[in-house]
């Protein structure tokens, strides 16, 4: 096996336990790993600024993929690495279809939440996500910038059925992952964690080989299977088990990146 160089960590089910915070080791493996020289890169669905925190307290420099890879910025001076946004008529198409199919629906445009209308799922997320959120009625009528992400959320049966519809109903440039199986989220075309995560690579001369990956979700996916070591939690989405069984034996709420990071980057 190659040296690590470069780890790419998911955050939501990831490095984060179920509480939204990083544990005192996984922290310590990190600090470890950015000591001996291995760029650590967070890799997320999340906006920019929720990610940042956590990047600021992590003590990490590198670029943040944003938005399953839409936005790739630095996470100190943020400046503007990469940016891949849905055209205004591509996004109307998306957001009239959602509604259509009754789920709810949230657009994100430059770290600003948009929902249709005020509810406590959007203040409970704004709150817990650190970003601000705007009720604006009827989103397909009233979006008219371009998002980096829309997201469609409901019960799993639900958002299965709507991926399919989605698969059958539209033909335009998007690109969509399941980050839970409960939200499905689409991007314009060729956006994936997987294409940003090759694109910091190719940036600082690091293969492939020379990469680790940890995730959890579907949307980890790509990024995995890319990586010269890709390692799903062990508390990972079913959708993300039935095609990848390189497991840890550890998750999300008991240090499991820290594990990892023991193991392929040999800090035991």
């Amino acid at each position: 096996m190659a040296k690590i160089r470069m780890v790419a960590i998911d955050m939501d089910g990831t490095l984060l336990n179920d509480d939204l915070a990083v544990s005192e080791r996984n922290r310590a493996k990190i600090q470890e790993a950015v000591d001996r020289g291995i760029y650590v890169v967070l890799a997320t669905a999340r906006t920019f600024k929720a990610a940042q925190h956590y990047a600021k307290a992590l003590n990490l420099n590198m670029p943040i993929i944003t938005y399953n890879g839409a936005l790739v910025k630095e996470a100190a001076g943020g400046r503007v690495i990469c940016s891949s946004k849905l055209d205004s008529e591509t996004a109307k198409e998306i957001i009239r279809f959602g509604e259509e199919k009754g789920v709810y629906t949230k657009v994100y445009i430059d770290d600003v939440l948009y929902v249709e209308r005020e509810n406590e799922e959007a203040r409970e997320f704004s709150r817990l996500h650190r970003i601000s959120y705007r009720a604006v009625g009827k989103l397909s009528e009233n979006i008219r910038q371009q998002p980096y992400m829309i997201v469609f959320k409901d019960e799993a049966e639900k958002i299965d059925s709507v991926r399919e519809k989605l698969d059958q109903k539209l033909n335009l440039p998007v690109s969509y992952t399941l980050s839970t199986p409960r939200s499905l989220e689409v991007m314009n075309i060729g956006v994936s964690k997987k294409n940003a995560l090759e694109l910091l690579a190719r940036r600082l001369n690091i293969r492939r080989e020379e990469v680790l990956a940890v995730g959890n979700s579907l949307n980890d996916y790509d990024m995995l299977k890319w990586a010269g070591v890709g390692i799903a939690m062990k508390n990972s989405d079913r959708q993300l088990l039935e095609k990848w069984n390189a497991v840890s034996e550890y998750d999300n709420n008991g240090d499991g990146v820290s594990y990892i990071l023991d193991r392929y980057l040999g800090l035991e």
